[in-house]
């Protein structure tokens, strides 16, 4: 399994043994990949040996609440139109660069892991690249992307500022279907495969990403696109569950039952425990399931506690997904806010707190005001048991 030994080795001593054979057991369910010279589990994780990985390692061994993986939608621009859009709803504000800079100074002395780049459509920012390697120097960096106006000297671009990871959304795998979803002028879905194709050429690792929405789910088609992903060389098929936030606030039925979510933890599973001979070829695509990820058998929701999220106008989130301000970066430090946060968030949850909160959000502005958010947030019950993955470390 690559260098998952050593990357384990560095906790021996240092957290209790039944948490790290705990992890080893669970990666049996993991598809961990060699890429330029690090073993990448999923996009959740560091790659090892970095960095970043030592900033988690660190973070881990001293049980710190610490954003694991800060997301920053640095636009709220972008060509397409989805339905969907997390994003929606929101002010058309943006942080200058120096705005960024700063952000991302700040998301350093948290102790951030991972800094993910996402909009909007954030390849419609000139200083992208600037701005990823800022982050680079001591964090994992990926960009979310649609793909729009990604070629060969974008990614040159990316690979040389140290872009860890580019994931590109897609919604079919029928073009025709993809570009109806997109709502947008020309073909978005051959612009997702020439951007992951130019990244490829440039030695960036590439996954896919798409929602495991219902109908995805009972029509077969989360079967077809991971055969795409395979098809298009990609390392990650990054699977989400649809979250009735952005243009589908209030939309409770775009959430899944209990039974629907199970269906995406066991494609998970079932797919990273695929057996292939050595000799075929394209390999499988390792896959990032947020509903196996984020379950009650692994790590629960760690949003406010390991994740936060910051919009396009500077508004500090739980996570990209939870539309509640805890505060904004261009009123008061980062730091002020986090530790603020972590009054509403002091351990990490046991299921999505979006699968608690959607029904009592409704079609309004967002994100919440602080003062609202704080109160829609429902009080952590000490008596409850943590989640697998937490339960044997804190």
């Amino acid at each position: 399994m690559f260098d998952l030994p050593r990357m384990f080795a560095g906790f021996v001593g240092r957290v209790p043994m039944g948490h790290l054979l705990f992890l080893a057991k669970r990666m049996r369910n993991e598809r961990p990949i060699r890429f330029n010279g690090r073993t990448r589990v999923n996009s959740f994780f560091p790659p090892f040996p970095s960095p970043a990985f030592d900033r988690f390692r660190r973070a881990v061994i001293k049980r710190k609440r610490v954003p694991y993986n800060a997301y920053l939608a640095v636009t709220s621009r972008c060509p397409y139109h989805c339905s969907h859009c997390s994003l929606a709803g929101r002010s058309g504000e943006e942080l200058t660069t120096e705005q960024w800079l700063s952000v991302i100074e700040q998301l350093q002395e948290l102790g951030a892991c991972t800094v993910g780049f996402t909009g909007g459509e954030p390849m419609l920012r000139d200083d992208l690249a600037e701005l990823i390697r800022a982050a680079g120097r001591d964090m994992a960096t990926i960009l979310f992307t649609t793909g729009y106006n990604l070629a060969t000297t974008e990614a040159r671009a990316f690979r040389e500022a140290g872009l860890g990871c580019v994931t590109v959304g897609v919604e079919s795998s029928d073009p025709r279907e993809h570009n109806t979803i997109r709502a947008g002028e020309g073909d978005s879905f051959a612009s997702a495969s020439i951007a992951i194709a130019a990244c490829q050429q440039e030695g960036l690792f590439t996954a896919l990403s798409t929602i495991g929405t219902k109908e995805r789910i009972h029509s077969g088609e989360l079967e077809r696109m991971y055969e795409m992903a395979r098809e298009w060389h990609v390392g990650e098929f990054r699977l989400l569950a649809p979250v009735a936030t952005g243009g589908k606030v209030g939309c409770s039925e775009f959430m899944l039952s209990d039974e629907e979510y199970a269906a995406l933890a066991e494609f998970h599973i079932r797919h990273n425990r695929e057996k292939t001979s050595w000799s075929r070829r394209p390999k499988p695509p390792a896959v990032a399931s947020f509903a196996y990820l984020e379950s009650t058998e692994m790590f629960g929701c760690g949003a406010g506690y390991h994740h936060l999220f910051i919009d396009a106008a500077g508004n500090v989130c739980p996570c990209d997904l939870t539309p509640l301000s805890f505060g904004n970066v261009l009123h008061e430090p980062l730091a002020n806010i986090w530790r603020r946060m972590g009054e509403s968030f002091p351990r990490p949850r046991r299921k999505c707190i979006m699968r608690t909160l959607a029904g009592q959000l409704t079609d309004q502005p967002l994100p919440i005001e602080p003062d609202q958010s704080a109160e829609l947030i429902p009080p952590p019950d000490p008596t409850e048991p943590l989640p697998e993955g937490y339960r044997r470390l804190l």
